[in-house]
C-alpha cells in the first residue's frame, strides 16, 4: 500500500452456503482511490486452462497479452496476469480433487494501459497467492519463485528468437534448419520461442524467411515446407491443448481427418495407390501434424509437431496432393519429431521426456 493508506477490502462468492462453495478458492480485491486496486482470484482447476494453448497462440499471443514472465507458466493482458501452478498433493473441496491451482492477479494504478513494472507486480502478485493457498493446503512441492522481470511478447525489429527474446528462448528453438531437418526449404529460417521458461510447456515456430539475404529473389515451390511447429504441455496444460485442437477435429483418429477416411471408405478411387486429395484454397495454414505422447518430469505430457508447405490456391479453386508429396510430408514430420525430441538444449530433453508413443498423423487440410 503506497503512503500505508487505508483500502476496502472485498472478498466475492468463495462460500456461497455450507456445501455451495463455487470453483474459487480466493477471490478479492483491494481498492484505495484514484484507481488503483488489485483484485487477485485463484480456482482449483478441473477443467481446460481458460487460455489459448495452441502452439501460435504461445509464441505469438494476441495483442492484448504483453508479456510474460521467465519461469512462470503463464501470461500478463489486458485481465492482469495469470498463471498456473502445481499442487502435488491434491486441491480440496472443490467439485473433484484436483492437482492443479490457476491464478490471477490484476493491479491498477490509475493510469491507461500496462507497463513492465504493472506486468511484474501482477505476476509477483499472483505467485504470492500461488504459495500462501499451495501452503494453507499443504499440498507439497516446493513455492514459486516471485519473478525478478518481464519479457515483452511482441515481436521486435532484427528479433529471431522470437517476442524481443534472447538467450534460453532462442535457444531452445535453434535446432529448426534445413540442415538438421532433411525436407525443408533451403535457405535461411527464423526460428521464434514463447519466454515462459516453464516446466510445464514449450513452444517453438520456425518460417522460410523470405526477407533474409540468402532468400531475397527466390520463390519456394508448392508443396516445398516452408514453416514448422513443434509444442510440448504437460498436465493439465496438455490437456487442455488437446482438448483445443480436438475441437477443431485436429488430434489423431477424430474429427475432420476420420470424417474423410470412413467418407472414402470402401471406395475404388481414393484407396487406389495413386490417390489424389485436393486442398482448397480457403485453408489459410494447411498442415500435416503429428502427435506424441511421453512422461516428462513425471507428468503425461503431449507433443507436437507440424510441416506447413507453401501453396498458392487461387480463390474457389484447390490443388492436388499425390501420394508421393503426402509420403514426403510425413516423411519430414516424424524427422521434425525426432529431432524435437533429441535436440540438445530442447525442452524435452530437458525434461527428461521418456516412454514416448506416437499417436499418429492428422491432415489439417479437410
Amino acid at each position: 500500500m503506497r503512503d500505508a493508506r487505508p483500502g476496502e477490502l472485498r472478498q466475492h462468492g468463495t462460500m456461497l452456503a455450507p456445501g455451495r462453495e463455487s470453483r474459487s478458492l480466493l477471490d478479492c480485491s483491494l481498492s484505495w482511490g484514484g484507481g488503483n486496486a488489485v483484485t487477485v482470484h485463484a480456482e482449483a482447476l478441473v477443467s481446460d486452462v481458460p487460455q489459448g494453448m495452441e502452439t501460435r497462440q504461445i509464441v505469438n499471443p494476441g495483442p492484448g497479452d504483453t508479456f510474460t514472465a521467465p519461469g512462470t507458466t503463464g501470461r500478463y493482458g489486458a485481465r492482469g496476469a495469470w498463471l498456473v501452478a502445481d499442487c502435488l498433493g491434491g486441491l480440496d473441496g472443490r467439485v473433484r480433487p484436483t492437482t492443479d491451482l490457476y491464478v490471477t492477479a490484476k493491479v491498477t494504478d490509475g493510469r491507461a494501459g500496462a507497463d513492465r513494472t504493472t506486468a511484474l507486480t501482477g505476476f509477483r502478485t499472483a505467485v504470492h497467492v500461488a504459495n500462501a493457498i499451495t501452503r494453507a493446503q499443504r499440498c507439497g512441492g516446493p513455492p514459486l519463485d516471485p519473478p525478478s522481470q518481464v519479457v515483452a511478447t511482441a515481436r521486435t525489429a532484427g528479433d529471431q528468437g522470437g517476442g524481443g527474446v534472447t538467450g534460453s528462448a532462442s535457444r531452445r528453438c535453434d535446432w529448426i534448419s534445413p540442415s538438421s531437418v532433411p525436407g525443408l526449404r533451403a535457405g535461411a529460417w527464423t526460428t521464434r520461442g514463447d519466454a515462459q521458461d516453464s516446466t510445464s510447456l514449450s513452444a517453438c515456430t520456425g518460417d522460410w524467411d523470405a526477407g533474409a539475404r540468402p532468400n531475397v529473389g527466390v520463390t519456394p515451390q508448392d508443396w516445398q515446407i516452408t514453416g514448422v511447429e513443434a509444442a510440448s504441455w504437460a498436465g493439465i496444460l496438455g490437456r487442455s491443448a488437446y482438448d483445443s485442437y480436438e475441437r477443431e477435429g485436429h488430434v489423431p483418429g477424430w474429427g475432420a481427418d476420420e470424417e474423410n477416411r470412413l467418407a472414402k471408405a470402401g471406395s475404388p478411387d481414393t484407396d487406389a495407390p495413386d490417390a489424389v486429395d485436393r486442398v482448397p484454397s480457403y485453408l489459410t495454414r494447411p498442415q500435416l501434424a503429428l502427435w506424441a505422447r511421453s512422461v516428462c518430469g513425471g507428468r503425461v505430457t503431449y507433443h507436437r509437431v507440424s510441416v506447413l508447405p507453401r501453396l498458392h490456391i487461387p480463390d474457389g479453386e484447390t490443388v492436388p496432393l499425390g501420394p508421393g508429396q503426402r509420403a514426403a510430408l510425413a516423411e519430414t514430420a516424424h524427422t521434425l519429431l525426432a529431432r524435437y525430441l533429441g535436440a540438445e538444449g530442447g525442452w524435452p530433453k530437458a525434461a527428461g521426456c521418456r516412454d514416448t508413443k506416437v499417436l499418429g498423423e492428422v491432415e489439417e487440410w479437410h
